[in-house]
């Protein structure tokens, strides 16, 4: 059985000025000890009733030098930043420093 949700790209935006905000207040500098992760292609990813039969490996730090040559000036931003970024995002969210941060 499929489900669909209509994402809203103002909810989406507005979670992340909130998370944006909550962030402010953490120090400046993360340290990324847990560089390399488990990157399931795009054809696989969605599909839960098969195991994924090609895992690729991914980087944050290759992550975040990608889409620092967006804030440097030295690209357009582009789609698959979206990928870069949330790979981050989710770096973050595992270690809880919005958490850590309230405590």
């Amino acid at each position: 059985m499929e489900n669909n949700l209509e994402l809203k790209i103002h909810d989406i935006k507005k979670i992340l000025k909130i998370l944006i905000d909550k962030l402010d207040i953490i120090d400046e500098t993360i340290i990324v000890d847990q560089d390399l992760y488990w990157n399931i292609l795009d054809t696989e990813l969605y599909n839960v009733y098969k195991d994924p039969d090609d895992l690729t490996i991914g980087s944050i730090i290759e992550d975040y030098e990608f889409i620092s040559a967006v804030i440097m000036g030295n690209r357009d931003i582009i789609d698959y930043d979206l990928y870069k970024l949330s790979s981050i995002l989710k770096f973050l969210g595992k270690n809880m420093l919005i958490t850590k941060a309230q405590n």
